[in-house]
């Protein structure tokens, strides 16, 4: 890494120790937003720079920008996460906290330069445990006929990369096909903690398991001893944290972050 490289992720940790102030609940709000658009536009630039590390083929800056890329979008869901509890969005707050979760270990992950984030791991569990009420995680059972690298597009298993290391600036990802769904679970420890039981039915209506609003009405067909009747997340789409050589940066500046 050279020196005009250095100052860039300088900066970068830079601009993430100066958000993380903002972490707590107590901080105003104008203040945690004005750092979240900080953020995004730093997100932004350093999907720029990846760009031009990846044609100038240097692994190892791309992996370390897709650290930096990880760390910047933890820091920025957290303060999410904030925003939307005291905006009283709770299962939003919940998605975001999750989202952080992951970036941090995709942080870890992508480069020998953030094993140093392991404290906020801790942390963020820790507010997952003492904020949230304990969770019902569900997952889904599927029968995956079709396992397709994400980097070279050849079967997984038949190439050399591996799911969830980072290559060029991308993470690896096994793309699924022909999903031939079997049943749902409760689990105790989910493949993704987003997946989970969000709503139950009672005589008084259909309560959100959250925050233990009513919020609609019951079934016409409830009766007491039918069961317990819930709602719930059983599969999201991964967000991805990745650029491809024939991505333009401008491109990737205007996707949803």
């Amino acid at each position: 890494m050279n020196r005009r490289e250095s100052e860039f992720v300088s900066r970068v940790n830079a601009l993430i120790e100066e958000s993380e102030l903002l972490h707590w609940i107590v901080r105003e709000s104008e203040l945690q937003r004005e750092a979240c658009a900080r953020l995004e536009n730093k997100v932004a630039e350093i999907l720029e720079e990846k760009y031009h590390a990846v044609q100038k083929q240097d692994e190892d800056y791309a992996n370390c920008l897709l650290g930096c890329e990880c760390a910047a979008r933890a820091v920025l869901a957290e303060l999410h996460m904030w925003l939307l509890i005291k905006e009283e969005h709770p299962d939003d707050a919940w998605a975001e906290l999750v989202n952080a979760e992951s970036l941090v270990l995709g942080a870890i992950r992508s480069h020998r330069g953030f094993s140093h984030l392991a404290p906020l791991m801790e942390r963020l569990e820790l507010i997952e445990r003492v904020i949230f009420p304990q969770q019902a995680f569900v997952s889904a059972g599927l029968t995956v006929l079709k396992q397709i690298c994400s980097i070279c597009g050849e079967e997984y298993g038949d190439c050399e990369h591996l799911a969830g290391m980072p290559y060029m600036g991308r993470f690896c990802s096994i793309v699924a096909g022909d999903l031939e769904p079997n049943h749902v679970a409760i689990v105790g420890r989910p493949a993704d903690k987003r997946c989970r039981v969000t709503h139950y039915e009672t005589e008084e209506g259909v309560r959100n398991r959250m925050t233990l609003k009513i919020e609609g009405p019951r079934s016409e067909d409830w009766t007491p001893d039918g069961g317990l009747r819930t709602r719930a997340i059983i599969m999201v789409a991964d967000k991805t944290h990745s650029l491809s050589p024939n991505d333009s940066p401008r491109l990737q500046k205007s996707s949803e972050p």
